[in-house]
């Protein structure tokens, strides 16, 4: 079954005092060794826009995409396509997070399961930790 990674996992795997830290690290070190492991690009753009909400400077965004440029390879990399993108909107209709969303239709369309730790994720598509 193919996996995306949430957003929570490459922020976890950053943060070497969050309490899912070795859990995110473990997570995000089988993304190129698994065939069936994939991150949202639009997870990439919400840990960006979160490093830079907790006030990251920029060499200290850098120095973490630097870090993860060779834990995610570009091929492990997938976008959200138009159809799940609608989706993605009828989900914030009802209340969902806007990323959230989008991670949660992407899940959908490519049957996948998402390894998160969101509860609003698991009450639509199946997810493990």
């Amino acid at each position: 079954m193919t996996k995306l990674i949430d957003t929570v996992v490459i922020v976890g795997s950053l943060n070497p005092t969050s309490k899912i830290h070795s859990k995110c690290l473990l997570q995000l070190n089988k993304i190129n060794s698994d065939d069936d492991i994939f991150v949202p690009l639009v997870a990439l753009l919400e840990t960006d826009l979160v490093m830079k909400g907790r006030g990251y400077s920029y060499k200290e965004r850098k120095t973490s995409w630097r870090a993860l440029r060779h834990k995610i390879q570009s091929s492990k990399i997938v976008p959200n396509s138009v159809p799940s993108i609608y989706v993605a909107t009828s989900l914030q209709e009802k209340g969902m997070d806007y990323f959230d969303s989008l991670i949660t239709s992407l899940a959908l369309e490519r049957r996948a399961e998402v390894i998160t730790t969101d509860r609003a994720i698991a009450k639509v598509v199946k997810t493990a930790w």
